[in-house]
């Protein structure tokens, strides 16, 4: 069974690029219109909840420059990420994304729990969750849809 995806990627202030990436069920003709609305919801939610900017996007058969600009933030730096675990809704095993360049002013960190964060907190991170789970596939299997179970700040090394 082939593997659909999509990337998103942020640049920080110096210029260095990071992605988020997550797999998706297959395009047809059917699904593609539905796609194309659950992708531009992610890119905006993704977009909302980071420093960085939005530089490019890219789903199997597509890829697309969107802008050479570099951040205005100095704490928009791609070391700086938050961590998606997810689990397939049918069972299969836990996987994880990274998210750069995160706004941590639009997150609640939960004290005392090495970097987890409040998953419904705020409107960013509850919006980025949604489109997530919406558009996101389990990476060993196209139809299984999957669930955010937690998000933590994490640094260069994780």
């Amino acid at each position: 069974m082939p593997l659909h995806y999509t990337v998103t990627t942020f640049r920080d202030i110096d210029g260095e690029e990071s992605t988020f990436q997550l797999p998706n069920g297959a395009i047809t003709a059917v699904s593609i219109a539905g796609f194309l609305s659950d992708y531009g919801a992610l890119k905006t939610a993704l977009d909302a909840l980071t420093l960085g900017v939005l530089a490019r996007d890219q789903w199997v058969g597509d890829k697309t420059d969107i802008s050479e600009a570099l951040p205005v933030s100095n704490f928009a730096q791609r070391e700086l990420k938050l961590k998606f675990t997810m689990i397939g809704d049918s069972g299969s095993p836990a996987f994880y994304r990274t998210l750069p360049c995160p706004d941590l002013a639009l997150i609640t960190i939960i004290p005392d729990t090495g970097g987890t964060v409040d998953i419904t907190a705020g409107t960013a991170l509850p919006a980025a969750v949604a489109a997530i789970e919406q558009i996101g596939r389990h990476p060993d299997d196209d139809t299984e849809t999957i669930t955010v179970t937690r998000v933590e700040v994490v640094g260069r090394n994780i």
